[in-house]
This record gives structure tokens, C-alpha cells and sequence, in this order.
């Protein structure tokens, strides 16, 4: 039976005679599945090639004892292993084609056979690129010797078509001939290894070269023969226990438009996963029906993972089947059916293919809230709806995804009052934890906000919320926790999330409204991330060992204890500062702690960055404003640069240096300060160019500016912050200089300093954590230029960096845990 996709009812023929269906055409899926499971084989073809290569004793071993077992199995088997191998080769790639015939799907026959030419063509490309470009190691471990004795590379390239064809056909679940064709494959393999025709590595090599070549053709060509349509879904549906009489796509997708489906089954499929179908039953019961692909599943288990492992206090965990998946989203329905929420009861679930079907009461409303015209959503209306997410609150279950379209309204025909249903837990938890129940409580403020204005929606949300809980509510206004939905409604109200924020402060004029940090990272720490494990390759890569090596052998002790000393001083200047600019009075002991605890965050964010945002988090906890603490932050952080620089301008007065700097030709250093001025002098000349400073310059100007009028008013506090900054440029360029010492190496203290203040330079411009690479680069470059070998100046920086970096990564968790412990953070 082919599904009707036209808009007028049409009977369906036999076995499905009297079943009307309006559906989308089978369309052809790009699984993402397969090109993760491509990714994943071309790994674990690496992996195999480099144990092979590595391990060449072992799996030549393995090799000649299989072999000297093949001559007794030759002697005991009755078909010769020759036979078997034939078998494997003509008789499965026919049953495969034959049962593709007999399914009637003449394009996958064509696929299978261009998989299989594909798969041949890349093992040969294979062996010549090992027999030209491969290592001794690599040729040997995936060659056998020839009857004159030498060795051949063996890849069977009728293996990897054989491969190929199986993961072109389908998924080996979905059907038997392939699960017993799989067997058959890797047996045949095993049987080439055992009668010295191929070695173990190249047996598994070819199997996965088939195996990626199929799972790419796959997903460049997509699939429709695994999800359940027509003859399979109604099947399915039967099995879970109903007789359909019509079934009615109701997710639109793409130029498909769905037949006569009722409002509230259409407000269903834009939210629900998967394929949303509304079905009229033989006895005229309306139903909804959610079917949920394999493929669809993957990209949901990606979705969730990543929200898990990036969201604090989310305790959702991403399900590993697609099984699972159907029971997590059926358990957190019915756990909200029985706590009494007006949620669609779960009625039945079956597998038909790649499909979990799972059938829903359909729910008794009338429309979307998102199609529900602004001057019908009533003040009752409002209630209705935070009373049912309430009760789902107080039963400890949370939604996670609660937006304008999950939400159904409507009204009871005998008294007229409205009546809300919840709808869509994919999302949802049983036993959830508080910040996910606030959530919740953020989406419904958001979503009601955009419809009825946030004056109504706040009034609302505090007619059903205690004041505590909408003050954890507050910090908790970001369009990170927000539906898609939500935020395309938000951003068409300008700022409405900061008026939310305004009229809640109104009301509980204590309340801490600063932002919280619910993510643990973003792309921007993901970025910062892999170009810390480039740059730490590239230093690994040119790291010379004995050289090294060598030169700690003769280093001074006693001047590394002083680097130590050193780096400890710089926690003192850093807590000096804060101290001296913060509007509150602080405790010393405890800033002290939060410097030391900015060490252990400076492994995930880049330099100065960490101790920037625990700072400002020390003056939240403290009920300081968020404008005031950003600005004293912003403060601490530009006084640290002023005073770095005049510093050294002193240092160079006071000491007379006849270092490097006293080298350089002043022509030179003239002519480029000029160039360099005359350039930002052209720039600004430019209005786009100066619009972008401005932008970039005025707000932090403005935010530092208030601060620094009041400090200029407090000489002592003033002097108090500039000694700080000194102490701790001093204290590192105190310590750079005893680990030079150390290793018996004379540099003037200006040289030194300039040194430090160039690789603080590059951490700062450098996204990586901690400024690991381009501090370690600067320094050493900087050592060369200054006359001392890379050899000697590599452990330098290496200890150096140990000292005021690595070291203190201990320290800092330490002092974070106390911290936190102490709920100063």
C-alpha cells in the first residue's frame, strides 16, 4: 500500500483495507548516525593499524599459532575452508539482493552494488598508499609471505565489498538475513586469518574499510527502508492494542501540509519528537500517536547529552536506546498523570522496525496557548497555568520545556472556567532537582510575559510562587534556559527579560537579580580548550628530554624555594587590590582564598579571566549591585595594566639598565612608534573604524569611571591599590628572575621584567587556558633573543611555569572548595 498524501480521503487497498492515510512521502534520511559510526571506524582503523604496527611480535605470533592450528582444522573439516570462503562471498551478497528484490527496493539494490564497488576501489587505494608511503612496521604487520618468501601486503579486497554491501542494505537488526550475513562475514575473516591467506590486523582493517565506505554512502545517499510508514505503522499501532480507522499526519514538515487535523493535535506535532499522527479509532476514539525514529533518536540523545554535561544542577541523563528513550519520555507523562497534572495519559507502546510507537489520550483543550489571542488569555487563565506546573513541582517532576505551544488551554463546557493541559516530556524529570524546577518557572514567566505583557505575567507568577522562590527565580532569567519558541517571542519584545528582572526587584527590593551561571562552558571554553591541547602539542613536540633534562641537574635549590616565595606574594598584591577598590569592607583572609581559587578556574579560561569573575562573584554573595561590581572588577583589572606599565617605566629610571632594551636602536623604536601612530590615527579617521573603538572603549570607560572618581577621593585606598599591582608584577617578575638564577643564567631586572609583561601580553591575547602556549612561547623566544640557548631556556620557562601556574592548581581547589563550603562562591 502506498500512503495517500493528498488532502481528500482515499481507501487503502488490502492487508490494510479500510485504513485511511494521509501522510508525507517516505523521505530519504541522512541519518547523523551514520556519519558518527564513519567516524568512529575510521578510528578505530587507526587503532588497529597502530597496534599492528606496535605491536608486530604479538600479532605475528598470534598469526603463525593460528596457523599451525589451521592444519589439523584443514585435516578435520570436511569442506575445505576455500569452499566456505566462496560461500561468503556469492552466496550472501545474493541472498542480500534477492531479499532487497523481494522487498521491492530496486534503488538500495543499486546502492548495495556501489558500495561494494566503492569499498573495492578503497582497499586498493589502500594497498598502494601502504606500499609507498607506509612504514616498515605498517607493511609487515599487514602482509604474509609468498610461496618464495617474501611479503605481500594482503587487504582481500572481497571482504571490504562484501562489508560495504551489508552496511549499504540496512541496519542488521531490522532484519535477519542481514544479522546472519554479519556472522557469516567476520567468520569468513577469521577463517582467512587461520589459513594464512591475510594477518589479523589486515582482516580487521578490510572489514572496516567496508564498513566506513557503507556508512558514508548511507548518509550521503540517505535511508527510508528503517523507519515505519503505512503497512508497518498501522501494524505497530495494532500491536499496541487499537484498530485504526484513520490516521492524519500532524506535524507539518517542509512543502508538506497536513490534512483536516484539529488544532490541538497540530500544537502537539510542532512540539513532540518524532512523527505526530492524529488517529480516529474503528469505535471512534481520537488518539494521539508519537513515532519515533531511529535517527531522530540520535540527534535527541546528542541534544541531551550535551545539555547534561554543559548545564550545573541538570540531572537529565541522555538515554542510549531508542527504547529507552520512548519509556523516559512515557514515565515523566504518566508521573505527571498521577500527581494529578492534566497531561495526555500514556495508552500503549509497540516497535515496528526502527520505530517505537508510543499512543496517547488525546488531550481534552481546544488550542494552543501561542494561538490564543492576547485579550482571551484571562487572569483565571494565568493561574490555571501555574497551578498545574505547581503540581508537578510539588510531586518533585519537572518539565524542562515548557513554551506557548506545550502548553494547551481551553475551557469546561459546564462552568466556563479555563483548563490548561501540559504537554511534550521528552524533556521532563521525575525526582528533579530544584534548579530544574525553576526553570520551569523562568519558561512560564518568559512565555506568559510575551503574550499578556510581563506587568500581568509578574503578577501572576507572584499569586502562585512564594516570595523565595521568585527570588531564585530572578538570577535565572537567560535566554540559555529557554525554549526555541520562547526566545523567538522574547526577542520580539525589546528587553523583556531585563523588565521582568526591573518589576521583580520592585517587588522584593532585596532580591538578587544578577545573572547566574548556570553553564559550565560555552563554544567560546570549548575553543579555548582545543587550542590548549594544540598549543601544549606543539611544546610537547619540540620538547627535547635530555636537554632538559640536563639542565635541571644543575640547577640552584635554594633559588627555586625563592621562586616559590615569590609566586605565593602574588595572591598577597591581588587581594591588596581587591581589598582597596571593593565598595564593601571585605574580609582579608577570605579574598585571599578567592585569589588563590582563581589558580584552579585559570585551567579553563584564559588569562586574568578567572580571577575577574570570582571576584565579582565575591561581591555579589555580598549583595553588592551588579553594576557596582562589574565596574570595581572592571577596575582591579585596568588599574593592573596602568600600574604594570608605569611600573616598568620606573623600574627603568630607577635601575639604569643597560640590558636588551638599551640595545635596541632608538631610530628604530622611534620610527615604529610613529608608524604605529600614524596608523591608529588613520583608522580613526575612518567612521566604521571608530564607531567599533568607541563601542569597545567607551563601556568600560563608563562602567570604571564612577569607581575611580571615589578611589581619587580615597588617597590611602588609592595608594593601597597601586601597591597591590606593584606587589604583584613584582612578584612574578621576582620569581621569573630567581628561576634564571637558578639555572645560573644573568639578566638585567628590566630585561626580565619586559619579559614577563610580553607573555602576559600574549596569555591575554591568546584564548587558551591560562595563556598555556603563547606565555610559554614569548618567554622562550623572548630568552633567545636575550642570548640564552633554547636548551637552557626551555626548562627555565618549564619551571617558571610550574611555579606560578602549575603548582597552584592544587591550591586553588583547595581554596574553591573551602569557598564553596562556606557559601562565599
Amino acid at each position: 500500500m502506498a500512503a495517500d498524501t493528498s488532502t481528500q480521503e482515499s481507501p487503502a487497498t488490502d492487508p490494510l483495507d479500510g485504513v485511511i492515510i494521509h501522510d508525507e512521502p517516505e523521505t530519504r534520511v541522512h541519518r547523523i548516525a551514520d556519519l558518527i559510526a564513519a567516524s568512529g571506524t575510521v578510528i578505530a582503523i587507526v587503532a588497529v593499524l597502530l597496534l599492528g604496527a606496535y605491536s608486530l611480535e604479538t600479532t605475528q605470533g598470534f598469526t603463525e599459532d593460528v596457523r599451525g592450528i589451521s592444519r589439523l582444522l584443514q585435516r578435520l573439516l570436511v569442506a575445505p575452508v576455500n569452499i566456505f570462503s566462496g560461500v561468503v562471498t556469492l552466496i550472501v551478497p545474493a541472498a542480500v539482493i534477492i531479499d532487497l528484490a523481494v522487498r521491492r527496493e530496486p534503488r538500495r539494490i543499486l546502492e548495495v552494488l556501489g558500495a561494494a564497488v566503492l569499498a573495492f576501489i578503497a582497499t586498493v587505494i589502500a594497498i598502494t598508499t601502504t606500499r609507498e608511503f607506509g612504514a616498515v612496521e605498517l607493511v609487515s604487520s599487514l602482509s604474509v609471505r609468498s610461496a618464495e618468501g617474501e611479503l605481500v601486503i594482503q587487504l582481500p579486497a572481497y571482504l571490504a565489498a562484501v562489508s560495504a554491501m551489508l552496511t549499504a542494505a540496512g541496519l542488521r537488526t531490522t532484519r535477519r538475513v542481514l544479522s546472519i550475513s554479519w556472522s557469516l562475514l567476520w567468520v569468513a575473516a577469521a577463517v582467512g586469518v587461520i589459513s594464512g591467506i591475510v594477518t589479523l590486523p589486515a582482516a580487521i582493517t578490510v572489514v572496516l574499510i567496508g564498513r566506513v565506505t557503507g556508512l558514508l554512502l548511507r548518509w550521503a545517499l540517505g535511508s527510508t527502508a528503517d523507519r515505519a510508514y503505512s503497512e508497518s505503522l498501522v501494524d505497530g499501532i495494532r500491536r499496541a492494542g487499537f484498530e485504526p480507522r484513520r490516521l492524519v499526519r500532524a506535524d507539518a514538515r517542509g512543502a508538506y501540509q497536513p490534512a483536516d487535523v484539529d488544532d490541538v493535535s497540530a500544537a502537539i506535532g510542532r512540539t513532540r519528537s518524532g512523527r505526530v499522527y492524529a488517529v480516529t479509532t474503528v469505535e471512534g476514539h481520537h488518539l494521539i500517536v508519537n513515532a519515533l525514529d531511529g535517527d531522530q533518536h540520535t540527534a535527541g540523545f546528542l541534544a541531551k547529552f550535551w545539555g547534561t554535561i554543559r548545564f550545573r544542577g541538570v540531572d537529565t541523563r541522555a538515554e542510549m536506546s531508542l527504547r529507552h528513550t520512548a519509556e523516559s519520555t512515557a514515565l515523566a507523562s504518566h508521573a505527571a498523570r498521577t500527581a494529578g497534572v492534566r497531561t495526555a495519559r500514556v495508552l500503549g507502546m509497540s516497535q515496528a522496525r526502527d520505530t517505537m510507537i508510543t499512543v496517547y489520550q488525546r488531550p481534552v483543550a481546544s488550542r494552543a496557548l501561542c494561538d490564543t489571542d492576547p485579550d482571551d488569555v484571562t487572569d483565571e487563565m494565568l493561574d490555571a497555568i501555574w497551578a498545574e506546573v505547581s503540581r508537578a513541582h510539588d510531586a518533585g517532576i519537572a518539565h524542562r520545556a515548557l513554551s506557548a505551544h506545550t502548553i494547551l488551554v481551553g475551557e469546561d463546557d459546564g462552568t466556563s472556567a479555563p483548563i490548561v493541559w501540559l504537554t511534550t516530556w521528552e524533556m521532563g524529570e521525575v525526582a528533579a532537582s530544584r534548579l530544574s524546577r525553576r526553570i520551569d518557572d523562568v519558561q512560564v514567566l518568559a512565555a506568559t510575559a510575551a503574550i499578556v505583557g510581563p506587568g500581568r505575567a509578574v503578577a501572576a507568577a507572584f499569586r502562585a510562587l512564594d516570595d523565595d522562590v521568585i527570588e531564585q527565580v530572578a538570577p535565572l532569567l537567560q535566554f540559555i534556559v529557554l525554549p526555541r519558541e520562547t526566545r523567538q517571542s522574547v526577542k520580539a519584545h525589546d528587553k523583556l527579560l531585563p523588565q521582568l528582572r526591573t518589576l521583580i526587584v520592585q517587588r522584593i527590593p532585596d532580591a538578587n537579580t544578577e545573572q547566574q551561571n548556570i553553564a559550565r562552558f560555552g563554544w567560546r571554553t570549548v575553543f579555548t580548550v582545543a587550542a590548549a591541547v594544540i598549543a601544549g602539542g606543539i611544546l610537547i613536540a619540540g620538547f627535547n628530554a635530555q636537554e632538559v633534562v640536563a639542565a635541571l641537574r644543575e640547577a640552584n635549590a635554594w633559588w627555586i624555594v625563592g621562586a616559590f616565595l615569590w609566586s605565593f606574594l602574588t595572591f598577597i598584591g591581588a587581594a591588596l587590590v581587591m581589598i582597596a577598590f571593593s565598595p564593601i569592607k571585605l574580609p582579608w583572609f577570605r579574598v585571599v582564598m578567592v585569589q588563590v581559587a582563581a589558580a584552579y578556574i585559570a585551567l579553563a579560561v584564559p588569562a586574568g579571566v578567572g580571577p575577574a569573575a570570582l571576584n565579582l562573584r565575591t561581591l555579589t554573595k555580598r549583595r553588592v549591585a551588579g553594576p557596582i561590581a562589574v565596574a570595581t572588577v572592571a577596575l582591579v583589572q585596568v588599574s593592573a595594566i596602568v600600574v604594570t606599565v608605569l611600573g616598568l617605566l620606573v623600574l627603568t629610571l630607577v635601575t639604569g639598565s643597560e640590558g636588551t632594551l638599551a640595545a635596541l636602536p632608538s631610530t628604530a623604536v622611534l620610527l615604529g612608534i610613529g608608524t604605529v601612530a600614524a596608523v591608529v590615527v588613520l583608522a580613526l579617521l575612518v567612521p566604521p573604524v571608530r564607531r567599533w573603538s568607541s563601542a569597545k572603549v567607551m563601556p568600560p570607560l563608563r562602567q570604571t569611571w564612577p569607581r575611580l572618581v571615589q578611589v581619587l577621593g580615597q588617597p590611602m585606598r588609592l595608594l593601597l591599590g597601586v601597591g597591590g599591582n606593584l606587589l604583584q608584577t613584582g612578584a612574578y617578575v621576582g620569581a621569573f628572575y630567581c628561576t634564571l638564577q637558578a639555572f645560573g643564567q644573568e639578566l638585567a631586572v628590566i630585561d626580565v621584567a619586559v619579559l614577563f609583561f610580553l607573555s602576559n601580553a600574549a596569555g591575554a591575547i591568546v584564548p587558551t587556558p591560562g595563556g598555556l602556549g603563547a606565555v610559554e612561547a614569548a618567554l622562550i623566544g623572548g630568552l633567545f633573543s636575550a642570548g640564552i640557548p633554547v636548551s637552557v631556556g626551555t626548562p627555565v620557562v618549564i619551571i617558571y611555569r610550574l611555579i606560578t601556574y602549575w603548582a597552584r592548581v592544587p591550591l586553588g581547589y583547595a581554596a574553591l572548595t573551602f569557598l564553596q563550603r562556606k557559601g562565599e562562591l
